[in-house]
């Protein structure tokens, strides 16, 4: 602590309420409520759909961290059993999954070395499956055996002592793990195995004998908590002994991360897919899965950071291949009001940076020729674009834009240049039409796609260089109404409608690599008449509408990572045909558009990492 030689003199800023802008780590004292307060990073902890596994399943097993870990074994239910046990082994390098070498022995209900920091080695040990590898699924039977993963194979090595299934596992490496408790009927078990690189010897029993999946830790500090027959309880392993500390808050949980005894993850089970929390002494209910699932397999090396990937969905026994990432305490993003339009339109361009920006054309109704600039605090007006548009698409930044293709109406084919004082038409699109989607750095290189050209959607692309528009390959889906970011070499196709008329709202997203489209993880929810900004590995979606939901005009706001979605604060205002503009996902703007009944002169900014006010106590 300060004392008050340090601190006389030093200025403190007085302010009547809180802070109006972001100031991270500011004190200042509020004179109206008469508090000393400071502004503080707004965090929350989440789960983050991301790309799923090549091959869906329950039971599985798991080692490694959130980016780089592997998959193995499982058993992919069909509804009845005997269930289809699998070798299957996949290992995840924090945005793919790879199919590799299979495990020599199909197994389900294992452990593992679930410390392990990366995706290069692993032990899997104990289980349940067919008595040989080339034998029948059924019947099964209760396994010792023991494989270990080099980065590129499973060999068998040295059998645990005792034969069982539903056993708990910890470890940081292959050399050097733990095997503890178990069901091979009639009996539960107590039994701790300890691995020591080449042998399995018997240790310490657990203090209440039963079996699960639910474990993280090392050989020498671990945590085994939950299942049957006593369902929250939670043991401690020192290296020597089990002993009883406090109980999980929920039941039946599935899978767990972290690497010691003193801080860690435990998440999914029957009905919710609850996480929870432990800090060495208790543990703390956080957020729930986006997906509900049970038998799900685990990984992760803190409290702050899990993964969890397949199991099944409550109600059903099928598996699923679903995986998602926690992270802890990370920022939220939130949206504040800015400086409003000078004029009210809808289905407006826009281009540049939260700070550096230009809104442009749209309709007032009739067609607007119209063009502000912002300079992050408001919007003053500049010269008119030559034609009156909306609806069409966009490319580059404030002193440096391309405005092309719209509705007149009818639908346009006519391209403007911006160079940071005037319009200048310059050469056509190639393909007359509205609804289409932009992307594009600046005036002199640009992406145009979709759209609707009269008398139907397309799946037409065209590249600007400069000088003229160049026919490049097709989207996969034809749409109308949909929206881009990125570059011309770099860039997402969002959403849309594909047709042939709204209300049909798409979801799909496809990703431009300079000479083709692929499609990539969809939208969490379709929407038309929206805006975006950012790359092909950091993006935001916000806005637009769709008859799915209540109300039709979206505040939701979505995030990408570059492999999924994740739904984060709303805007302030739900509406469509806005125009945006920003970098990446720590910076946006969306300003003008419709809420269905009034257009819009509303501009709200994103800030990616929200600040809030906390007061300062003794």
């Amino acid at each position: 602590m300060a004392d008050y030689k340090d601190i006389v003199g030093t200025a403190v800023r007085n302010n009547a309420g809180n802070l109006s802008s972001d100031q991270k780590d500011q004190i200042f004292y509020d004179s109206t409520n008469l508090d000393f307060k400071y502004q503080i990073e707004a965090v929350a902890d989440s789960w983050r759909t991301v790309a799923p596994l090549n091959s869906g399943r329950a039971s599985a097993v798991m080692g490694g961290t959130k980016s780089s870990s592997w998959v193995a074994g499982g058993e992919q239910p069909t509804g009845m059993y005997p269930s289809s046990f699998t070798v299957y082994m996949e290992l995840w390098n924090g945005s793919t999954w790879t199919e590799v070498n299979d495990l020599t022995t199909p197994k389900t209900w294992s452990g593992s070395s679930r410390g392990v920091p990366n995706n290069t080695t692993g032990l899997v040990f104990a289980g349940y499956g067919p008595p040989n590898p080339t034998g029948p699924v059924s019947p099964a039977t209760y396994r010792a055996r023991c494989e270990e993963w080099n980065g590129s194979n499973w060999t068998e090595v040295g059998d645990v002592n005792t034969a069982r299934g539903f056993v708990g596992g910890a470890g940081t490496s292959a050399e050097a793990c733990l095997c503890f408790g178990g069901w091979n009927p009639p009996s539960a078990y107590a039994l701790t195995e300890l691995w020591n690189g080449s042998s399995w010897t018997e240790t310490t029993d657990l203090n209440t004998a039963r079996y699960g999946l639910q474990s993280f830790g090392s050989s020498t500090s671990a945590l085994y908590m939950g299942t049957a027959p006593s369902t929250q309880a939670t043991e401690s392993w020192n290296g020597s002994t089990w002993t009883e500390v406090a109980d999980t808050t929920n039941t039946d949980h599935n899978s767990g991360a972290g690497v010691t005894n003193t801080a860690g993850l435990v998440f999914g089970g029957m009905p919710e897919g609850h996480t929870e929390r432990w800090n060495g002494t208790s543990w703390t209910e956080t957020t729930d899965f986006n997906t509900a699932r049970y038998s799900a397999a685990g990984a992760g090396a803190s409290s702050t950071s899990g993964i969890v990937a397949g199991g099944s969905t409550p109600g059903s026994p099928n598996s699923i291949a679903d995986v998602e990432e926690f992270a802890g305490s990370a920022p939220i993003g939130a949206w504040t009001t800015g400086g409003s339009l000078n004029t009210a339109r809808y289905e407006m361009f826009g281009t540049g940076l939260q700070t550096a920006a230009l809104g442009f054309g749209g309709s007032e109704p009739p067609q607007s020729t119209k063009t502000e600039s912002y300079d992050g605090t408001s919007w003053t007006e500049v010269n008119d674009l030559n034609t009156a548009r909306g609806a069409g698409g966009s490319a580059g930044t404030y002193t440096a834009a391309l405005g092309f293709g719209g509705e007149g109406p009818p639908e346009l084919a006519v391209t403007e240049s911006w160079n940071g004082s005037n319009w200048t038409e310059v050469n056509d699109l190639n393909t007359a039409r509205r609804l289409l989607g932009g992307a594009g750095a600046s005036n002199t290189a640009a992406l145009a796609f979709g759209g609707y050209t009269g008398t139907a959607n397309t799946v037409n692309t065209e590249n600007w260089d400069g000088s003229s528009w160049t026919e490049v390959n097709n989207l996969n889906t034809a749409r109308n109404n949909l929206t881009g970011t990125g570059t011309n070499t770099a860039a997402l196709a969002l959403g849309g409608s594909p047709g042939p008329t709204p209300p049909t709202r798409s979801t799909a997203v496809e990703q431009w690599n300079g000479s083709s489209w692929t499609e990539v993880n969809d939208l969490n929810t379709g929407r038309t008449t929206f805006a975006a900004n950012g790359t092909t590995t950091s993006a935001l979606a916000y806005g637009g509408s769709t008859p799915a939901v209540s109300p039709n005009y979206l505040a939701l706001t979505e995030e990408w990572n570059g492999a999924s979605w994740v739904e984060v604060a709303d805007l302030s205002t739900g509406r469509s045909g806005g125009g945006g503009a920003g970098a990446d996902v720590d910076s946006g703007l969306y300003f003008g558009g419709s809420d269905g009944s009034t257009y819009q002169t509303g501009t709200e900014e994103w800030n990616g990492s929200s600040v809030t006010s906390k007061v300062l106590t003794d």
